[in-house]
């Protein structure tokens, strides 16, 4: 299904929106969830999110990015202004297959660079290429490991956040508050997804997107 095959943008969002229940007609929940959704853009947009979501992961982003031009050269390869560049090559086209990033100011580019070409764009993920609004969020910090904790809590918990942890877990050290290396996270480029002040964030205590 393809949007061109349509006379307007709102025929195919009616269109599409019809085949993805349909698809997962077996997700009633979810379905219901979102079936007094004022805005069709939102609601194709939560449902392809869904559609993603509930299918295999079936890619890397490293194939995605080779598939669409982008070279990774090992780091060893590349000196510190080519590193530099081709790290940010890489942010902003993940960021027009609907894949961004967060937490990243705790590594520098080169770190953050091997990271990225040795572990993170070799896990097999979904595809949010063609998700619409929907987007995946890779965060830095985010694997729940000791070491990434221990670096959430350094550098970018806030006070309540920090007080929080002392209080769940009494038992262990709460590590320094450390201020990052760099200042990337700014400049990052992030999902345009406008839910509103009345968007009521239910599923889990997480946005679906």
């Amino acid at each position: 299904m393809k949007e061109s095959d349509f006379n307007s943008r709102e025929e195919y969002v009616k269109a599409r929106i019809a085949y993805l229940r349909n698809k997962m007609k077996d997700l009633e929940d979810i379905l219901d969830y979102c079936a007094d959704e004022d805005d069709p853009e939102e609601e194709l947009a939560f449902l392809e999110h869904i559609y993603v979501m509930e299918s295999q992961p079936s890619v890397t982003h490293a194939h995605q990015l080779i598939a669409a031009g982008v070279s990774l050269p090992p780091p060893d390869d590349l000196s510190d202004s080519e590193l530099h560049d081709k790290l940010w090559e890489i942010i902003h086209k993940l960021a027009e297959l609907r894949v961004f990033f967060d937490n990243t100011n705790h590594l520098t580019d080169r770190t953050l660079y091997e990271r990225l070409w040795t572990e993170t764009l070799n896990e097999f993920t979904w595809d949010m290429s063609n998700a619409l609004n929907g987007a995946m969020h890779i965060d830095m910090c985010g694997s729940g490991s000791e070491a990434d904790t221990a670096d959430w809590l350094s550098f970018f918990a806030s006070e309540e956040d920090r007080q929080d942890w002392m209080e769940t877990y009494p038992d262990d050290p709460l590590p320094p508050r450390r201020t990052p290396p760099m200042d990337r996270d700014a400049a990052l480029p992030q999902p345009d997804i406008d839910f509103g002040d009345d968007w009521d964030e239910d599923i889990d205590g997480e946005y679906p997107f």
